[in-house]
């Protein structure tokens, strides 16, 4: 079944009459703890996909060592198959119910084998979760049904629609089994699963009953994100797939310790898929209870007219994610969408490399080479660099939250995003394209927009940055590892999660906050204030659009920060924003959402909107006993990223700067175009910087709606300086190369000057 036509079979309920349902007052989200074992990705993390028998040895003479068949296994692949335990406990095909033959199932271990002789290991392929024939008509009541008072298909119709069991029910336990089984029986080292979701809602009698025993409700019959009966059920459901995922990885790494679980999970590589709800294919915490999850990277990707920001942005994402650790992702090769021409070598070098350089792993397709990019340079690449990317842990300084509910709960439609419920919006290519909009005009949500505009201020001046997500900034633990946290319109926040950013603020953490962040619980539903306005000292008063996109503005407003005078403050003197200011003006145009805040004694408003006849406060801040608050009345992230003026990008990292009041430990000095991501390795006794050179010579040359990156050349960049804190660094090299570079002592460190950047260079610093 295709990707599509299983949101078909989701999506079947949206149409379904509505009954009222009563909302859960006690229930609230809780997070596994992550798994914390040490697997074979110490060693082995060049995978490849599409490899069969007769490839294997190429593949690994070609560098890789790690092995699978392929991304969905729609048959048999190289070691595994759409298998399920039958009713004797023999192996059959989950879609037709037929016997799996013994001589099949010999093969597939013969291949696995043949890799574990050359040292490489083999992750399995799995199918979805259908139900075969013998367990619909044993258990009906185990298939997932998508409306209320829905009944399951009889075994006859099955022939015609494949279904799915529930997860939720016993037919998910049923499912472990199968899995361990399969591990047992062909000696996977992984598994790989596309289609990995919890997808849509369901009303069997297991997921009834839970829901009824754990919120005290009936299941909402509407598929609608303004409804709140549908936001907490919608919550409860991810939530119960998250934990559904912890018990399978449990499962079967009680059988095998180093197992590496490796599925397709939440598919932001389409980043029109981070559209939002009801289209929740996955869970953020669920990352935390697998291994290494895959994404596609550039799959279903708009016209971006050359950029690397969002490709950069969305494997930082996963990194965070997987709470800092790696994530494998699949940066596909090719141009114009999913029409399959090879880029330029110059092209795919700059997407590995961007997958790297933001804390992941690059995995291969057989599929994407030619004698310009073989897979042998390809895994050359990597290989050489993988001393300093191997147990790397980013450096702490900032936290940005980009959170689930935010993302999925607030970017309502036709209040903070443009996108019809329930659209699945594709390339057009391979996947269907049913969205309304031109190109150009598609929207994420708000929370996504405002996170990806302070991830390209803060890349663009050069600052350490994390990602981090739900179960993070519930964990004081997790807090205390930085100096300043960014919450970039994080509208939903709960109270647990209030009550830990209040308590890191006290302790002497910076906090820069934007918009309506706290305004919701994280069920979306709206208080009516902040819930961290002690924190700000500013009140929620309302919100005001004066968003647009080119080439209509039918409104915009105007700030006044102040040239000189008493209005200045660390945050707003610098001659970058004072570039934006016209000859004679004191005024700055801005475009986006902004919000209407009453300030509390004691806090200390940062400039003004000009909004007559009210005037209201633009930036706020304030002191919590050790830390300090800049509370920004603006979505300024969003707006650099929609409509941006070069002023909000230094409004954005001077306030994360003055917040943190500790600057961060290391400094690139660069143009604009390098991306710079710091990290550390031996309990940080080494720290790594990775510089990416993002020019793109040939951009902007066709029109914005087909202008892909096909980078054709490197611009290298010369005289880039680095600048670490510090007495003890006793070397400094470019990596890979091990090209000496001298050090210079400064009043607070040392610092180094790199002769030339290419594509990618790391400063290794000892």
């Amino acid at each position: 079944m295709t990707l599509h036509a299983l949101r078909a079979i989701c999506l079947a309920g949206l149409f379904a009459p509505a009954f009222a349902a009563a909302q859960p007052e006690e229930w609230r989200p809780s997070f596994p703890a992550a798994i914390d074992s040490r697997t074979w990705l110490d060693t082995h993390r060049r995978l490849c996909f599409g490899v069969d028998g007769a490839s294997l040895d190429e593949v690994i003479d070609a560098g890789s060592n790690v092995i699978c068949g392929g991304t969905n296994a729609a048959g048999i692949g190289f070691a595994g198959g759409p298998f399920i335990l039958g009713p004797d406990g023999d192996f059959i095909d989950i879609m037709t119910g037929e016997p799996i033959p013994a001589r099949t199932l010999a093969d597939l271990r013969s291949r696995v084998d043949a890799a574990h002789k050359r040292d490489a290991k083999v992750v399995g392929e799995v199918i979805r979760f259908n139900m075969p024939p013998w367990l619909q008509a044993k258990h009906p009541e185990w298939q997932e049904i998508n409306s209320p008072g829905g009944k399951p298909i009889t075994v006859e119709e099955l022939k015609d629609l494949h279904v799915l069991g529930c997860w939720n029910s016993p037919y998910g336990d049923w499912f472990i089994k199968s899995q361990v089984e399969l591990v047992k029986r062909l000696d996977w080292d992984g598994y790989n699963m596309d289609g990995f979701g919890c997808w849509a809602q369901c009303f069997c009698p297991s997921c009834t009953a839970a829901y009824a025993e754990e919120c005290g409700g009936t299941i909402p019959a509407v598929r609608d994100v303004n409804s709140t009966e549908y936001r907490h059920y919608l919550k409860w459901r991810l939530d119960r797939y998250t934990r559904f995922v912890a018990r399978w990885t449990a499962a079967i790494k009680a059988v095998k310790p180093d197992f590496v679980t490796a599925p397709w999970t939440t598919g932001p590589g389409r980043w029109w898929h981070w559209m939002g709800a009801p289209a929740a294919e996955g869970t953020d915490a669920m990352h935390r209870v697998l291994d290494a999850p895959f994404l596609e990277l550039l799959w279903d990707f708009p016209a971006d007219q050359g950029s690397n920001l969002l490709p950069a942005f969305t494997c930082r994402y996963y990194r965070g994610l997987c709470g800092d650790r790696p994530a494998w992702i699949l940066p596909y090769l090719c141009e114009q969408g999913q029409f399959n021409m090879q880029p330029p070598r110059a092209e795919c070098d700059l997407r590995e490399m961007t997958v790297l350089t933001n804390g992941c792993i690059p995995a291969q397709g057989r599929w994407q080479q030619n004698a310009d990019t073989p897979l042998a340079d390809l895994n050359k690449l990597v290989a050489e660099r993988e001393p300093f990317t191997h147990d790397a842990r980013s450096l702490k300084w900032a936290a940005m939250f980009v959170g689930e509910s935010s993302r999925l709960l607030y970017g309502l439609p036709g209040a903070r995003t443009e996108v019809p419920l329930g659209a699945w919006i594709g390339s057009g290519v391979d996947t269907p394209d049913i969205g309304k909009l031109e190109p150009g005009e598609r929207r994420m949500p708000a929370h996504m927009e405002s996170a990806v505009g302070v991830f390209r201020a803060m890349m663009e001046d050069h600052l350490p940055l994390d990602i981090i997500i739900e179960p993070d900034l519930e964990n004081a633990e997790t807090l205390r590892q930085y100096k300043v946290l960014v919450l970039p319109n994080s509208a939903c926040l709960s109270d647990k999660a209030t009550a830990t950013v209040r308590a890191f603020v006290k302790a002497g953490g910076g906090l820069v906050a934007m918009h309506e962040s706290s305004i919701c619980d994280e069920f979306g539903d709206r208080r009516d204030d902040f819930s961290l306005a002690d924190v700000f000292g500013a009140h929620h008063r309302g919100t005001e659009d004066f968003s647009a996109r080119w080439p209509n503005y039918p409104k915009w407003t105007e700030l006044y920060l102040g040239i000189a005078g008493p209005d200045l403050h660390p945050i707003s003197d610098d001659a970058v924003i004072r570039s934006n200011y016209r000859r004679g003006s004191d005024r700055l145009q801005y475009i986006g959402w902004m919000t209407n805040v009453e300030i509390e004694r004691g806090a200390e408003k940062l400039g003004r909107r000009l909004s007559a006849p009210v005037e209201w406060p633009f930036i706020v801040l304030n002191k919590s006993d050790a830390g300090r608050s800049v509370y920004i009345a603006a979505d300024l992230g969003q707006a650099y990223f929609l409509a941006p003026y070069q002023y909000q990008r230094r409004l954005i990292s001077n306030a994360v700067r003055w917040a943190a009041i500790t600057p961060p430990p290391v400094t690139v000095s660069a143009p604009l175009c390098v991306q710079a991501a710091f990290y550390t390795q031996a309990g940080g006794r080494r720290t790594v910087v990775h510089l990416l050179n993002e020019v793109n010579t040939s951009a902007n040359r066709a029109i914005p709606e087909n202008n892909p990156s096909q980078r054709e050349e490197t611009l290298p960049i010369a005289g880039i300086s680095v600048a670490v804190a510090g007495e003890a660094i006793t070397a400094a090299f470019a990596e890979p190369g091990h090209l000496s570079l001298p050090l210079t002592k400064t009043p607070v460190g040392f610092v180094v000057t790199l002769p030339r950047l290419d594509t990618h260079t790391m400063i290794v610093f000892e």
